[in-house]
């Protein structure tokens, strides 16, 4: 079978793969800092509470914007609790919605992985990005998003017909 299909793209297509795998080979665990490893889920969410931190994200915003599944939002929010990074709160009337924001401490463990690992992994990529304009930017930006929304699409797909199959048994 040929792979003809990716036609122009094929160069970049080799390159998103190889990132996807050169970023999963490490494992899922981020080297520790003060007695703390977070898995690269638990260091996501971090950095997303830290960067919407003015604002009441909920479990549900966390999973859909970061492509996470709830349950891996729920245990990684659990873990994140239990090193102090992270509180959660309630929403009045509505237990189901669960609002975390970060902790100081969350905060200052977030800035202590950019500084000692995250910076070095983003500058080399930003300074290469640097060439492009804001039209470019976002136009990558909206294919990497429509890849990742098909991809997401097709493993919730996946993950409905296991469970239907496990149902059925």
């Amino acid at each position: 079978m040929s792979v003809e299909w990716m036609g122009r793209y094929r160069e970049l297509v080799r390159s998103l793969i190889y990132y996807s795998n050169a970023s999963n080979r490490g494992g899922h665990k981020l080297p520790s800092i003060n007695g703390v490893s977070l898995t690269k889920h638990e260091y996501q969410i971090l950095e997303y509470l830290c960067e919407f931190k003015a604002s009441n994200r909920i479990m549900a915003d966390i999973s859909r914007d970061l492509g996470i599944l709830q349950s891996i939002v729920t245990k990684a929010t659990k873990v994140l609790i239990s090193y102090g990074l992270v509180d959660r709160y309630r929403i009045v009337g509505n237990r189901k919605n669960i609002v975390l924001k970060p902790t100081p401490a969350g905060e200052e463990l977030y800035f202590a992985y950019y500084t000692r690992y995250i910076r070095d992994i983003f500058e080399p990529f930003f300074e290469v990005l640097g060439k492009a304009d804001s039209e470019d930017l976002v136009m990558f930006q909206r294919a990497i998003d429509t890849l990742g929304n098909h991809w997401r699409s097709f493993a919730d797909e996946v993950i409905a017909n296991e469970l239907l199959e496990k149902i059925s048994e």
